[in-house]
This record gives C-alpha cells, sequence and structure tokens, in this order.
C-alpha cells in the first residue's frame, strides 16, 4: 500500500485462524486502504444546500484566444442542487460538464443530456451554439456567457452577455455551480444519498484528467470506496445478523482489463503480470479465463450496458483446486483472473474457496475492454451470492458512459 493519493487495493484471502494479504493481487475479500473524503458528482437529493459566495475571486486566465480550448479551470463537472426550502435556491436542480469543445448538461447525466458546441469568445467569455444533440433548441442558436471561478476554483458562475438564441439553453447553463468531480481517493467517504454520481477520476477511455466520464446511480446503502483512473469501486455494507457475520457487497471497474498470469504453484504471492499470448479483446480475455485451470465457469451470456456490448460469467474455484501462492501464514488457494494496466493504483481480482466472482467484460471499442466485477467480503455461499449479486445489478445497469470528445 502506497499512500493516499496512490495505492493498489489488496486481498486478503481467509485461511484457518489468519488472514492472508496479497499486495497487489487477488481481490475477492477484503478492501484495505486509507480514508478519503471528497465532494461527489451528487445530483439527486443533494443536501449541499444554498452555497455562500466566497470573498476571494480568481481572475480568468489572461492566456486566451477566440476559438482557442476551454480554460483548464472549468473543464470539470459541475452540479447545484435542488432547493431545500422554496425561495432559498435561485436554480434547478442540474449538472454541467465541460470538456474542449463540448458542453454537456441537463437535470442528470445520461441520455437524456443536452450538449452543444462551445468555444472561448473572449478572455472571460465562451459562446455556446446548439448542435444535433441540443435539446429544445434550433441548431445554429448562439449564446454567449461571462464566467467566473470563486473560492478555491470550486464555485463556476455563468452569465449571459446578452439573450441566448435559445431560452431553454439559458435557463439551465445560468447561474452558479459547485464543483462536483473533486478527486476520491482509497477508504472513500460516507454513505451516499440515493440518487445519479459522476466519477471525478476514472478512466475508461484513457483520456486523463477529464472527469464524468461515468455515471451511475445507486440506492440507499452504497458508497464509493475508490476513483481512481484505472479503477472505480462502490462498496455495500451490509449489517450482521445474529446467526450470520456481515457480508459486504462490492462493484469494481478496470479501466484496462488484462488476463493476470496464474501463480506457479506455490511460489511467493507478489504482484499480477500480464498472461502471456492473450489479447485485449473480449472474446480473447473471456476464452482465457474459461480455459484456466481451476476456473469454473458459466456460459457467457451476452450483455450490453450503457450502450456497449459485452459478455456476462459466473466464475467460482473448482472444489478440488488446492493451487495457490505462499504467505508467511501459509499457502493461499486460488486462482487469479484480472488485473488493471499502467502503472499506479489499481485493482486485481481473482477467486479463492468459497468466494465466486461475477464478471462483466465491455468492449468500449478502440481495443479497450472494461471489466466489471461483482464479489463479497468474505465467504459466500451460492444462495447469499445470487441474492447480492441480483442487488448490485440494477446499479451496472445504471451505468452511463461518458467518452470525452477529442
Amino acid at each position: 500500500m502506497t499512500g493516499a493519493l496512490g495505492r493498489r487495493i489488496s486481498l486478503a484471502w481467509m485461511l484457518p485462524g489468519s488472514r492472508v494479504h496479497l499486495e497487489a493481487a487477488l481481490l475477492v475479500v477484503a478492501l484495505t486502504g486509507v480514508v478519503g473524503v471528497a465532494i461527489l458528482g451528487r445530483l439527486s437529493n443533494s443536501s449541499i444546500g444554498p452555497q455562500p459566495v466566497p470573498s476571494t475571486t480568481s481572475a480568468p486566465s489572461p492566456a486566451w484566444s477566440a476559438g482557442g480550448p476551454i480554460p483548464d479551470d472549468l473543464r470539470h463537472s459541475w452540479q447545484r442542487p435542488q432547493a431545500v426550502t422554496p425561495g432559498l435556491d435561485r436554480w434547478a436542480t442540474g449538472f454541467v460538464r465541460l470538456a474542449s469543445g463540448l458542453v454537456e448538461f441537463g437535470p442528470e447525466p445520461g441520455a437524456g443530456a443536452s450538449r452543444s458546441a462551445i468555444a472561448v469568445e473572449g478572455a472571460d467569455t465562451l459562446e455556446v451554439t446548439a448542435i444535433a444533440g441540443t435539446l429544445a433548441c434550433a441548431i445554429g442558436d448562439v449564446g454567449t456567457y461571462r464566467w467566473s471561478v470563486e473560492g478555491k476554483d470550486t464555485v463556476m458562475t455563468l452569465t449571459p452577455t446578452s439573450a441566448d438564441d435559445c431560452a431553454a439553453r439559458e435557463e439551465a447553463l445560468a447561474g452558479s455551480w459547485v464543483r462536483s468531480d473533486l478527486p476520491v481517493t482509497g477508504g472513500g467517504g460516507p454513505e451516499l444519498p440515493p440518487g445519479t454520481y459522476l466519477t471525478s477520476a476514472f478512466d475508461p477511455f484513457d483520456r486523463p484528467g477529464i472527469a464524468g466520464q461515468l455515471s451511475y446511480t445507486v440506492p440507499e446503502g452504497w458508497k464509493t470506496d475508490e476513483d481512481e483512473p484505472v479503477s472505480f469501486t462502490l462498496h455495500h455494507l451490509s449489517a450482521a445478523s445474529s446467526s450470520e457475520p456481515a457480508t459486504d457487497s462490492l462493484i469494481a471497474l478496470i479501466a484496462q482489463a488484462r488476463v493476470a498470469a496464474g501463480f506457479e504453484n506455490g511460489s511467493p504471492c507478489g504482484t499480477f503480470s500480464d498472461a502471456p499470448g492473450v489479447g485485449l479483446g473480449v472474446n480473447d480475455i473471456v476464452a482465457a479465463i474459461r480455459s484456466r485451470a481451476g476456473v469454473v465457469s458459466t456460459t457467457p451470456a451476452a450483455m450490453t450496458i450503457g450502450g456497449y456490448k459485452g459478455q456476462l460469467l459466473d466464475l467460482h474455484l473448482a472444489p478440488s483446486w488446492t493451487g495457490g501462492c505462499r504467505a508467511p501464514e501459509g499457502v493461499a488457494v486460488g486462482v487469479p483472473i484480472l488485473h488493471g494496466a499502467g502503472p499506479g493504483p489499481g485493482i486485481s481480482v481473482g477467486i479463492g474457496p468459497d468466494h465466486p466472482l461475477r464478471l462483466i467484460l465491455l468492449d468500449l471499442t478502440d481495443g479497450r475492454t472494461l471489466s466489471i466485477a461483482m464479489f463479497n467480503f468474505g465467504t459466500s455461499q451460492a444462495s447469499a451470492f445470487e441474492e447480492q449479486v441480483g442487488a448490485a445489478m440494477p446499479i451496472i445497469q445504471s451505468f452511463q458512459f461518458h467518452a470525452p470528445t477529442p
């Protein structure tokens, strides 16, 4: 584990009377790490409330040119909450995401969001132009907005310089916005109120530094444990009953999934590496997993999430399998399955005794495969795991991907 801003989640497999931690390894049982706190991209049921205007204001960037790139201070995801008491909030609930050449906005992110072209018009002015994806506007409708950011660049205000040709867009954009994509690192924050959220750092499309590439909707009881460029994890804390211990559910996304090389039986537990000779496509990965010794897999089922096609399979360890890696406490029986590519913190997944895994692999095009893994913290009987996976699937089916534009 490397620290608050960069760490790799690790696995703890349970051996009799002990817990074996595999650094950078098979995440099937326990997440460990530091606690991070941040403002998330929360839209529904927001409790942020009306924001005071900070006393300090940052000036517009002096480096600009007409038609040039959107200033870095603005290229974030922003939100504003519902009014808690009528009359105290001047603007309706909504979100805005500013990227290079495109502004996306609406009540919540997803298929129903509106999009307009955007460009720099002056030192502190932006010009937006309606395109085919701009709702309730005619193509070509133009509006110009003066911008400012306040505090520590966490509050943005958009003010029309004159009436927008599209009144509906002016109503949606004008006013103050609170930045919603401040980073979340290991440990996550408190439980999320039910609603729709945006990721801050997760980067499944290999466009680092652009927030809001994934939106998701959670019911009560979920929180974010990890929001990093190569990994994103949601965590549901289950209450223990009088007869059984608590069994938490986790949903872990790997931005650039790779098949992990198998352990040489009895070798020291350590960092995963790529399995040799395995392609990066969904079919290649599925075939390699299903052919691996010790893995029992269901027949892959076609699956579409957020408009991207893929395959779903459920995995568990063969009862006769005894192979694994060697830790100080003994042999950690199991089979590594996937890990993330590239440097920095990430997630690895595998299977162990009574630790099944549901896996969805999505083709994000351009040779990129996204892995969505569902598993439990603690041992899982088949019936309990099926119930928890059933509760997690609506969250996964709510995923909407927002591929950044060039």
